[in-house]
């Protein structure tokens, strides 16, 4: 017991040392599927497959732009790309992050449109190099057909809430 206390003493320790600043560039690759409320009824979303850069601030802060495919593998969809700038916080010691999301998507089939979200996750990595889970929710614009009594049915853009779950793997230089 009391080794076991010596070296939980010396990891506080040595924890509360300065260190210094480290800054470095990051890659992400990572695939994610999710589900949308629609009116009645939850129904899944596109997988997507998502590339991101980034920098690294002091090991807690990550400044990324992921670059996505949105795959056209669900009734109705087509193939679609979108750019996500993203911020994570992640602290020292501590395998949750935070992940703060901003999407412009429909960027080949238009029109352009924006979203926001965030997610909760997990990593572990050793020596750079790791893997990642997460999962949020992610607010999309979607274009649906409006049916009124008085007129010919419209079309009309609605921000819809999601959720979407994300697995990937990372390295940082």
């Amino acid at each position: 017991m009391r080794r076991l206390t010596l070296v939980a003493a010396a990891a506080l320790g040595l924890s509360l040392l300065p260190r210094p600043v480290l800054a470095g560039p990051l890659l992400e690759a990572s695939v994610g599927m999710g589900a949308q409320q629609d009116p009645s009824t939850f129904q899944r979303t596109q997988t997507s497959l998502m590339l991101a850069p980034g920098w690294e601030f002091a090991g807690i802060l990550k400044l990324e732009l992921g670059f996505g495919a949105n795959l056209a593998d669900t009734a109705s969809s087509r193939f679609e790309l979108e750019l996500r700038p993203m911020l994570v916080v992640s602290p020292p010691l501590f395998p949750l992050y935070l992940r703060g999301i901003a999407v412009v998507q429909n960027l080949v089939n238009g029109p352009t449109t924006a979203g926001y979200g965030g997610a909760l996750g997990l990593s572990f990595g050793l020596f750079g190099a790791g893997f990642f889970v997460e999962a949020g929710p992610l607010a999309r614009t979607v274009s649906v057909t409006v049916i009124s009594t008085s007129s010919l049915p419209t079309r009309q853009d609605e921000l819809r809430w999601g959720l979407e779950g994300r697995a990937g793997a990372y390295y940082t230089f």
